[in-house]
């Protein structure tokens, strides 16, 4: 590698301000930006031996932030701010246009390792590189894997198994769920595209063929078939490319839309959502690209060399049956791209609509949340900590409609926050570093009843639970099913390390006796298919500052926010609440993602859907202009308005029934790609795909059907006449 660093999280509180602010965070070692080769705009990034003990009090911030806190003053280069009580010098201020100014982090200091730190068996930073010059990741990966295997044999308690994973960054940064979502969508976008490209060759036929005496004479007076040609596409061309420029206008406006209403981190940070000169070079090219495919046969069609026939026609003859079987080929396709686009939004509507009224295992009503950041080095011992929890928990719990105050070291729907290796005390014994693992939550007695999380067995966490009792914990019912089967987990031991208060280490072994069962709540994701297993247990035996605090409420939480505050900060000035934020917020970002696909693939189901109506509409009306004489002739020897009625409906819905038994085939095709975006519906799910059908059946009815009553009104003496 050419550079490598270390990063871990750095969170941190500005002080010395009116309101003490929340500032995210990161610690990392000197070459940090280095790696990425980004300077800074002011000042400097981090120099060597910063991330060294006693040199480490420097800074440097993000962009957006210096104008948000410090209106862009120049000055701030060499000014000291106070982090967490502690001052630190800002060294640098990173470029606008970088992507950390799009990023989580406002504020980057050095990682130093304090003698804390210089631990072996505790998992909690991870590291960047750059390649050297001509340097594979498959070399990399071979080189890390020995030093790997050479960890691993050295300190087989915290490593045996383990080695170093070599990824590119941008796979880590856009994951798999995030890349299968962007497919998803680019092929939804690709099948409206084609829809469009449908229609607009459709369009090109039909005008092909009302010119064919135009052609004809143009023919005869010289023009040659190149020329014709030409002319025939610089109109498609003209055509495509001003739909584009409308097509962008509507994109941008979009994507404002949608930026401005997301959830904070639906994308990664580091992904910059513009409309750029390559977007508009590449929407330029295509639009000249779909003119030119969508007219180029209907120009060869319209500028064929048989003059004769083409003068003696009018403007609106036949365009033969050469054209009428393209424009139902097209038509049919039209019809099998909307069915699959259809079907897939259909099946997330569907699986929105599931995730909406999954049971989290929780009551999310009326429930405030907020982070409680506590300088690690503000206590050097737990019991400091504990007493100042409870002065926060009692000034909370004395607001007017407070009912229950809790703590946790992650909320619901945030993460396991802690996974610990652990095993059942009982049992065999396995290697440390190849147990398996749970989310292992630190919280107060209060938790569950804050969450109302049921009781199924046992008792729950209580305030006799302290230091120096019996180490107790409760577990979920997914860790009871998975790691207990039929025996009764109460009165069981798990083995877990204790973690290390203020320390990045894991100490000895502590057999926690299960006093309790509860039911599972959702600590990822409302979309997991399988719940985690989990431990909790009270922070007066596992203590950690990294907390969150909970609040019910007896109405409205919206109307905590400024009392939680002033009753914090009567306790602690320097104390700051971010992310406050209700449970029913935290559920609705959680969907994000999925909300945000669901849209975006709705609105371009409906975009198909109307533009196949047109499709079918278009065509099926054309064909009827093309019969009048056949219509009116039939109506002469006597057919009735019924059947001229069944005759061009028979004719339009049978190109409808074609494209989706066509369709369905893309259908499974699709379905497959979108099989782990779905809950709680089948990739083929029946009711789906015939609702589906009906819909998009339906609307192909009314289509065909316009122009069919127009055909039934055709007077036939003024038929034959015109004719």
């Amino acid at each position: 590698f050419e550079f490598i660093a270390a990063q871990t999280g750095g969170s941190v509180t500005l002080t010395g301000v009116e309101e003490p602010v929340q500032l995210r965070g990161m610690r990392v070692s000197a070459d940090y930006f280095n790696v990425f080769g980004v300077s800074a705009e002011l000042g400097r990034t981090f120099a060597p031996g910063e991330d060294q003990l006693g040199h480490e009090n420097v800074a440097v911030i993000s962009h957006a932030f210096w104008q948000s806190q410090f209106g862009g003053e120049r000055s701030i280069i060499g000014r000291t701010l106070l982090l967490d009580g502690k001052p630190c010098t800002v060294v640098g201020v990173l470029p606008k246009s970088s992507a950390f100014n799009r990023g989580w982090p406002q504020i980057w200091r050095p990682l130093a390792f304090t003698p804390e730190n210089r631990t072996r068996n505790f998992h909690w930073f991870g590291a960047v590189a750059k390649l050297k010059p001509g340097v594979t990741l498959e070399q990399a990966r071979a080189n890390l894997d020995s030093i790997g295997a050479r960890i691993a044999q050295d300190f087989p308690d915290s490593n045996k198994g383990w080695g170093v994973a070599v990824d590119p960054l941008a796979e880590m940064i856009v994951g798999q769920d995030l890349k299968r979502s962007l497919y998803v969508l680019l092929s939804a976008v690709g099948m409206v595209l084609l829809i469009g490209c449908a229609n607009l060759a459709n369009l090109m036929l039909a005008r092909g063929a009302a010119r064919d005496r135009e052609v004809s004479i143009r023919a005869a007076l010289g023009a040659g078939r190149a020329r014709l040609v030409r002319q025939f596409l610089t109109e498609s061309v003209l055509l495509s490319v001003v739909g584009g420029l409308l097509g962008l206008g509507v994109g941008y406006l979009t994507m404002v839309g949608l930026k401005a209403v997301l959830p904070t981190y639906t994308l990664p940070s580091e992904a910059n959502v513009t409309m750029d000169a390559r977007v508009l070079l590449f929407a330029l090219a295509l639009g000249v690209l779909t003119g030119l495919v969508c007219g180029l046969v209907p120009a060869l069609q319209a500028t064929r060399p048989d003059l004769t026939t083409g003068m003696k026609q009018g403007g609106g003859a036949s365009g033969g049956s050469v054209r009428h079987r393209m424009r139902t080929v097209l038509v049919v396709v039209e019809v099998a791209l909307a069915f699959i686009l259809l079907t897939g939004t259909g099946l997330l509507l569907r699986s929105f609509s599931h995730l909406q009224t999954v049971d989290p295992g929780f009551d999310a009503t009326n429930v405030l949340t907020a982070q409680i950041p506590i300088p690690q080095q503000r206590f050097t011992e737990p019991a400091a900590l504990h007493a100042y929890l409870r002065q926060v928990r009692d000034a909370v719990a004395a607001l007017p409609g407070v009912t229950d105050v809790a703590f946790t070291s992650a909320l619901p729907l945030r993460g396991w926050g802690y996974g610990m290796p652990f095993q059942r005390a009982d049992q065999p014994t396995v290697d440390r570093a190849n147990r398996k693992a749970c989310f292992f939550k630190m919280v107060s007695p209060g938790y569950f009843d804050s969450l109302k999380i049921r009781l199924l067995r046992g008792r729950a966490i209580t305030e006799r639970d302290v230091k120096g009792s019996p180490p107790v914990t409760v577990i979920n019912e997914t860790m009871r099913k998975k790691y207990f089967g039929d025996d009764d987990p109460i009165g069981k031991r798990i083995l877990v390390q204790e973690i290390s208060f203020g320390k990045t280490e894991l100490g000895p072994e502590i057999p926690w006796e299960v006093v309790g069962v509860v039911a599972d709540e959702k600590v990822g994701s409302l979309s997991a298919k399988d719940d985690s297993p989990g431990m909790y247990v009270t922070l007066e035996q596992s203590p950690q500052p990294y907390l969150s605090l909970i609040v019910r409420s007896a109405s409205d939480p919206a109307t905590l926010h400024q009392p939680l505050r002033a009753a914090v900060k009567r306790i602690n000035p320097d104390q700051s609440l971010p992310e406050m934020k209700t449970l029913e917020q935290i559920k609705t970002e959680s969907l994000g993602g999925t909300r945000l696909s669901t849209i975006l693939l709705s609105v371009f189901a409906g975009i198909a859907l109307l533009l196949a109506a047109i499709g079918i509409y278009g065509v099926i009306s054309y064909s009827v202009v093309q019969r009048t004489r056949e219509i009116g002739i039939r109506g002469a020897l006597g057919a009735t308005a019924a059947d001229i009625l069944r005759l061009i409906l028979r004719h339009g819905m049978t190109t409808v029934v074609l494209g989706l038994l066509i369709g369905t085939a893309g259908v499974f095709a699709l379905t497959r790609l979108m099989s782990a975006l779905l809950f709680g519906v089948g990739e083929r799910d029946p009711l789906t795909i015939a609702g589906v059908a009906v819909l998009l059946g339906s609307i192909a009815l009314a289509a065909c059907y316009l122009p069919a009553r127009r055909a039934t009104r055709v007077n036939p003496i003024v038929a034959l006449r015109e004719e």
